[in-house]
């Protein structure tokens, strides 16, 4: 039960753009590494795809971790409002250096 808890815990922290502390817990002696595994590494992956603002990284973790993440409800509806999320972050990535912008060359820079 606890695995869930702290599953539930790291999503919070992503979906409230605090992606950066889910590496600390992870990594913490007293909380995740004695719940080290795969749960815990779809998180941290997601988290590290949110925090880049990567739709191409937060692809990739879902394709490597499709169990872990598709097998539970609660995820999976929470990282469909994330993935759409982090759609807009990225196109907002591309958009910052400029002043202008062709819509051709950001379909270009679409990854």
């Amino acid at each position: 039960q606890a695995i869930f808890g702290l599953k539930y815990m790291l999503l919070c922290k992503i979906m409230v753009n605090q992606a950066e502390d889910v590496a600390g817990i992870i990594s913490s002696p007293k909380v995740g590494l004695q719940y080290k595994g795969p749960e815990l590494d779809a998180m941290k992956a997601i988290a590290d795809a949110h925090s880049k603002r990567s739709l191409k990284l937060f692809e990739t973790a879902l394709q490597n971790f499709k169990t872990e993440l598709d097998g539970d409800p609660i995820v999976h509806r929470h990282l469909s409002a994330l993935y759409d999320t982090l759609q807009e972050q990225n196109l907002c990535r591309l958009i910052e250096p400029f002043s202008r912008v062709e819509i051709a060359h950001i379909a270009e820079l679409i990854e």
